[in-house]
């Protein structure tokens, strides 16, 4: 997102400004680059060692956000959408940001951490669009506009900030916006903050705030007076997420420690031109092997043709009177313009449409290094039938061409590759086609039971009455000639499908067919057996801890065969321990429960103990919440395309806020609960109650900024009750209950 060399060099040529210069401007924001800010080391150096999000993010963006509104600054966001074709290989990048993460907890395990805590910070393994959706849910909730673009949002903030209507007066974004056709660029908002100790708030100084910017004709000027042309070619050649940097300029024995000012120079030395300077390292296998002037070029028309959402809701690239026709080569398979629509506005997500149109599913190692055969399993093999079922349910709504499609699966710690031949899969949108209820048959269910209609609870809970589940099966049309506009139908036709139209009763249905496909639902919409399981599971859940999706999750977990205490993770360190083996056994599988809820937590950066145990199985926990986040997004979007939800509405973005699973968890709360017992085994009387206060006592000290330890053991403890009931009635669908049952015991005596 930023071009190599460059930012470091343009820096000390920023201009800078008073915020309050831009008042009354609306700015668009590009979302990562906005993000990687807070993934800084110096802001939660950490997180890679917890996983999940950062535990300040939300109090610093909200607060940026209120600073934005009081200078009366309009932001708009803008975030990237599908990757092209002419992506960069993630494997090497992402192995190099793991071998950090190992190489922290190495350290960590000798005690040194100082040099732990420098690894874990650095290691660059989180990346922004894993966040996408936490801001997105943020910037909905202060009604501050974002958009996701087609492809690179760069290119989208240029469409907005050249078109006639001017729809935004400047860009806050990393480098790679001036590859496109800009020139000034905000690189920096420096928001300037008092902390009001009495309120515990931090007020807002405006005239104490600045911005930084630059200008693309002031760096042309000052390397060399070079053309447009030869700027962004120095800047591609350098690297960036769209080129990787020419091999040469990286070794030693031509340039020591290259900047953008060599890149220049060895441009002009070799003629201006890449096939020129392509052709003078022939000889360089690195050049040969990549293929680098090839990447090259088409990097160059990926730029000058990048594919953005119009105005008018076309999606087209830029320059489009001069466009090639195999834009797809550079770009990628072309989708419907509808469901480019779906994704600017945030009701799916990129990833499944990424699946389709490249056809591969590239899987990348978790934050702990993913070096357990249990985690291998699970992404090579487990979570297939979840992505088919995604695949199959997305691409049977779209053009027979997708299903046909064979989707290619790679993984990272093998080198053969697996396929999903869509054009063997039959299509499930017959077996879901029943599932079009009404408003009015759900607000009467609501007004009998404490969940509310929307929910996950409510779409589990609901069905567990026979006579409402009975009342939810939609009649086909007697007619069998297809409906051309689902819009155009009366509602004095009682035995056809309805258009569906409220948000409740769109996101009821989706989550309804979600469950269905995921086999807790038969075609006559009742519960199956795990289904009762989990209705079992979250009613028993205490509404005020919000462990809703953490109980779904345990089921989940549980039908995989993965919520247990075998040892997992043999090579790592951090699992129980003190006491006998049975207390081990106990801490661990209560602990693995925990990880599944969230530690209430200040506003700041995490500080306590660690575990690449736990961490290894948050791993598994966020593996599965993504591929059911798929699931659910899918789900819905196909509503949608298949003309069964009423287009003509503006709640777009609450959509797909609506559905669950968008925010990846961390471990600390199963770090809470491991020290606790590891505490607790350390006394002779570890049932006392006195023993349990005084351990209960010294949660602050093992975490500086949790809030009530206590308290969060007791949400903890909570949760596993929740799960236990569910694997009560489960009986010999899980097959580890007994080992449940002694857990439970074991556990009264420590609560």
């Amino acid at each position: 997102m930023t071009i190599r060399t460059f930012d470091q060099w343009a820096s000390e040529r920023a201009q800078t400004l008073p915020l309050a210069s831009l008042k009354n401007a609306v700015i668009g924001v590009e979302a990562a680059h906005f993000l990687n800010r807070f993934l800084a080391p110096s802001q939660e150096p950490l997180l890679s060692a917890v996983g999940g999000c950062p535990l300040g993010l939300e109090f610093m963006i909200r607060n940026e956000l209120d600073a934005l509104r009081e200078a009366e600054i309009t932001p708009f966001f803008v975030f990237s959408g599908l990757e092209t074709a002419t992506r960069l290989d993630r494997f090497g990048a992402a192995a190099v940001a793991v071998r950090s993460n190992v190489d922290g907890f190495e350290v960590y395990q000798k005690n040194q951490a100082a040099q732990a805590v420098r690894l874990f910070g650095t290691s660059g393994a989180i990346r922004p669009e894993n966040l996408y959706r936490y801001l997105q849910r943020i910037l909905r909730d202060r009604s501050v506009d974002f958009s996701v673009a087609p492809y690179n949002a760069c290119a989208q903030l240029t469409y907005l900030a050249n078109h006639p209507s001017r729809f935004i007066d400047a860009i806050w974004g990393s480098s790679e916006v001036l590859l496109f056709d800009v020139d000034k660029l905000i690189t920096s908002i420096d928001f300037a903050f008092q902390e009001n100790s009495s309120q515990k708030t931090m007020d807002f100084r405006l005239e104490n705030s600045k911005l930084a910017w630059i200008s693309r004709r002031s760096c042309e000027e000052d390397l060399g007076r070079i053309s447009s042309d030869l700027f962004v070619d120095a800047c591609l050649l350098s690297g960036s997420s769209m080129l990787p940097t020419f091999p040469p300029l990286e070794n030693p024995h031509f340039y020591r420690r290259f900047t953008i000012r060599e890149t220049v120079s060895m441009l002009v030395s070799l003629g201006r031109n890449v096939a020129a300077v392509c052709a003078h390292y022939q000889d360089d296998q690195q050049v040969r092997e990549m293929g680098y002037l090839d990447k090259y070029r088409r990097t160059r028309m990926l730029i000058k043709h990048h594919v953005i959402l119009t105005a008018d809701g076309n999606v087209e690239p830029l320059d489009s009177e001069h466009a090639p026709r195999d834009v797809h080569e550079f770009i990628g398979q072309r989708l419907p313009e509808e469901l480019y629509f779906y994704l600017s506005r945030g009701v799916v997500g990129p990833r499944p449409l990424d699946w389709l149109t490249s056809g591969e599913i590239n899987i990348l190692p978790p934050l702990d290094g993913g070096e357990s055969e249990e985690y291998h399993k699970l992404v090579r093999d487990l979570l297939t039938p979840l992505r088919t079922q995604s695949l199959g349910l997305l691409a049977h709504s779209l053009t027979r061409y997708y299903q046909r499609k064979d989707i290619v699966v790679r993984c990272w710690f093998e080198d053969t590759p697996k396929t999903i031949s869509l054009k063997d899969i039959q299509s499930p949108q017959d077996s879901i086609a029943a599932w079009s209820v009404k408003y009015a048959v759900i607000k009467d269910r609501a007004g009998k039971h404490k969940s509310i209609p929307g929910s996950l609870a409510y779409a589990v809970e609901s069905l567990g009455d026979s006579a409402f589940a009975a009342k939810t099966i939609t009649a086909k049309s007697k007619d069998t000639r297809p409906v051309r506009n689902p819009l155009s139908l009366r509602e004095d036709e009682p035995n056809v499908i309805k258009v569906l139209d409220i948000k409740e009763e769109v996101i009821c249905n989706a989550l309804w067919r979600f469950l269905q496909l995921r086999g807790y639902v038969d075609a006559k919409h009742t519960l199956t057996n795990w289904g009762k399981i989990l209705d079992t599971t979250l009613s028993s859940l205490d509404p005020a801890d919000h462990h809703y999706e953490a109980a779904f999750l345990a089921v989940e977990l549980l039908r995989l065969g993965l919520l247990n205490a075998d040892p997992m993770f043999p090579k790592y360190t951090g699992s129980p321990s003190g006491g006998s083996e049975e207390d081990k056994r106990n801490s661990l599988l209560i602990s693995r429960v925990a990880c599944l809820g969230k530690l209430q937590h200040l506003p700041r950066g995490y500080a306590g103990p660690l575990s690449r145990h736990l961490l290894g199985y948050n791993s598994i926990i966020n593996a599965v919440r993504g591929s059911l986040r798929d699931l659910a997004e899918v789900s819905l979007v196909t509503l949608l395309l298949n003309g069964n939800v009423d287009r003509d509405r503006d709640d777009w973005s609450e959509l797909g806020l609506a559905l669950p699973f968008y925010e990846d968890n961390n471990c600390a709360l199963g770090l809470a609960v491991k020290t606790y017992f590891d505490e607790l085994a350390t006394r002779s009387d570890p049932t006392s109650i006195e023993t349990r206060d005084k351990a209960k006592t010294k949660g602050t000290t093992w975490m500086d900024h949790c809030i009530d330890f206590a308290g969060n053991l007791d949400a903890a403890f909570r949760l596993w009750d929740a799960i236990f009931a569910g694997v009560k009635v489960a009986g010999k669908e899980v097959k580890d209950g007994v080992m449940w049952a002694e857990a439970d015991r074991w556990l009264t005596g420590r609560r």
